[in-house]
């Protein structure tokens, strides 16, 4: 079956639909913030960008971890931007879709945390990650590799990454990679991966009340016990080096 991306207003939708609580309070979207604040804390960063930033969680993460960093989101959703804007009020946040443009400025720390895989021209994303990163800057990628499950597809992913090949493609934007992280084995991938295909992805929306909460919990502790050094969710952090364009 052939993936297509779906456009910025089917985004809006998923916004509008209740998609901010699956990130507040999903077992694997705590993870990733846990991940990303772990691959940055030997970092300083005075500027962060977000890119794709949803309702903000990971920005109000990383500016957490890193105090007095200015912060700043990028999305094609305006709703997610007005729900991003509550959830971090002192960041600025802009449209923007990366997959054809970047913004003027320049920032210490650039993360993305799954987007790629929603954008058909990755490459030209990464590259324009890559020119919103200072130089010396970092920047750090998550997103899914190996095999696709069909409610991945309905969330608008285009491709699951074969191994090496978001290294590669970062490395073609002239980045240094510095560090990758195989996160999720077993109990994130395939398992759970596997029973929300089962459920075509039932109950990952609108609001979450006391039952989901306490559900979502229990698994953000079972999956404290995946490997990461294997897995399919993967992390890749690296280096504009001075001079690199």
């Amino acid at each position: 079956m052939t993936a297509t991306p779906i456009s910025a207003e089917a985004y809006d939708d998923l916004w509008a639909a209740g998609w901010d609580d699956t990130r507040l309070y999903g077992p694997m979207a705590r993870h990733s913030r846990r991940l990303f604040a772990s691959l940055s804390s030997d970092l300083t960063p005075s500027s962060i960008l977000d890119v794709g930033c949803g309702e903000g969680s990971l920005l109000s993460a990383l500016m957490t971890e890193h105090s007095g960093a200015a912060g700043t989101g990028v999305e094609v959703s305006d709703h997610a931007i007005a729900l991003a804007a509550k959830v971090v009020p002192t960041a600025s946040f802009k449209n923007c879709d990366v997959a054809t443009a970047a913004l003027p400025e320049t920032f210490d720390l650039v993360v993305s945390a799954d987007v790629v895989e929603h954008i058909a021209d990755d490459a030209t994303a990464i590259k324009n990650m890559a020119a919103m990163t200072a130089p010396g800057g970092r920047l750090i990628i998550s997103t899914l590799q190996g095999r696709m499950r069909n409610f991945e597809r309905q969330v608008g992913h285009v491709r699951n990454y074969a191994p090496n090949e978001l290294e590669n493609k970062m490395r073609d934007a002239g980045l240094k990679i510095e560090r990758v992280v195989e996160w999720g084995w077993p109990f994130y991938s395939p398992l759970y991966r596997d029973l929300l295909d089962i459920m075509d992805n039932k109950g990952t929306m609108g609001r979450f009340g006391l039952v989901r909460k306490t559900i979502c919990h229990i698994l953000y502790g079972l999956f404290l016990l995946n490997r990461s050094t294997k897995g399919d969710y993967i992390f890749v952090r690296a280096v504009k080096e001075h001079g690199d364009v």
